[in-house]
């Protein structure tokens, strides 16, 4: 039950995100970038709805393009790495 109520509010903030607030690509901010305290773990990346994290040079990286703010990776960074930008 805790599996479908997380997954309606994550979507939730999906739809949010992209239909009540239409911003221009130039006032598109991404919310969060993944420090260099990552371990490459992979949490962040199993977690986030939108596949926004993948694996970069020595630590994860987060796309600017697809991140929505939802704040799941900051959650499970055993790290902390994942900050809002």
């Amino acid at each position: 039950m805790k599996f479908l109520v997380y997954n309606y509010a994550v979507w939730y903030i999906i739809i949010i995100r992209a239909f009540a607030h239409p911003m221009n690509k130039e006032e598109q901010n991404m919310a969060y970038v993944i420090t260099d305290a990552c371990i490459s773990c992979g949490a962040c990346a199993a977690e986030c709805p939108v596949e926004a994290i993948s694996e970069g040079d020595g630590k994860y990286v987060i796309d600017p393009e697809k991140c929505i703010d939802c704040g799941n990776c900051a959650g499970l960074c055993p790290m902390g790495a994942p900050q809002p930008e």
